[in-house]
């Protein structure tokens, strides 16, 4: 019996609004992976629905320019080959 591979994540191009910190975890708390330079592309998971795949985190002020996000969004993506969280407010659609 052969088994076909197992399906990958969906995935959508989408752009920093502003440099924010890659994070191991949705909170700010967590240990920094990267820096992702605003307008730098990341690779965000998207749901079964076809929407961007978000995690309710920590709230932060992550996205400086926006001030204190209150509802804790954070969004998995990928980064020059490292995945980890970023504040959702951060990104926009490719």
């Amino acid at each position: 019996m052969v088994s076909a591979p197992a399906a990958s994540a969906a995935t959508h191009t989408f752009y920093t609004t502003e440099s924010v910190r890659l994070r191991a975890k949705p909170t700010t708390h967590s240990t920094a992976l990267a820096l992702i330079p605003k307008g730098a592309n990341v690779k965000a998971q998207m749901d079964k629905f076809g929407g961007i795949e978000w995690y309710t985190g920590s709230k932060h002020n992550a996205c400086g320019s926006k001030g204190y996000i209150h509802d804790g969004t954070w969004s998995k993506v990928t980064y020059k080959g490292i995945t980890g969280y970023t504040a959702f407010p951060c990104l926009m659609p490719r």
